[in-house]
């Protein structure tokens, strides 16, 4: 493994530990020299992102999606499978569920760097399986997220990992 890879586990593992989910969004500078002001810019940024990707399941907007992953996205589920973008995509794609609310709380960034953010918070999703039978689906979530460079020389936020549990 990559240092980057082993900072990322250790991250994503403490701050899960930590206790970092609770109520509202919120920020909090780790230990880096990021500006107060960096850091609410980059957590208004990320937070927009992940609103909007929770907003996918009722809009089942893939292009958004190929847009904020990041082409090695390792996004692990619930049940343990591991996926690729390619995967998750598929797995969004084919999707049948009908999503009626899809609602992100207990939302927290922590900002590690000008191009590195850590995220957790819990996604609650209703709405009718295949079958039309109704269901309510609550998960705990932690992502992590690395502005990247684009071949336009934009700097881009892009998820590159995600891991989520089921609460109910």
């Amino acid at each position: 493994m990559t240092r980057l890879q082993l900072l990322v586990i250790f991250i994503a593992v403490g701050t899960t530990l930590s206790g970092c989910v609770s109520g509202g969004v919120h920020f909090e500078v780790g230990r880096s020299a990021v500006s107060t002001d960096e850091v609410e810019n980059i957590t208004e940024e990320v937070t927009k992102l992940d609103q909007q990707w929770s907003q996918t399941a009722l809009t089942k907007d893939t292009a958004f999606l190929k847009s904020i992953w990041a082409d090695d996205l390792r996004f692990t589920q619930p049940d343990g499978k591991v996926f690729d973008k390619e995967a998750a995509l598929a797995d969004v794609e084919g999707n049948t569920d009908t999503v009626t609310s899809s609602v992100i709380s207990d939302y927290k960034v922590r900002v590690y760097s000008k191009n590195f953010a850590v995220v957790a918070g819990d996604y609650h999703s209703t709405g009718k399986d295949k079958d039309g039978k109704p269901f309510s689906r609550k998960f705990r979530f932690t992502g992590v997220w690395v502005r990247k460079q684009m071949s336009t020389g934009e700097r881009k936020w892009r998820c590159v990992s995600d891991h989520s549990t089921k609460l109910e």
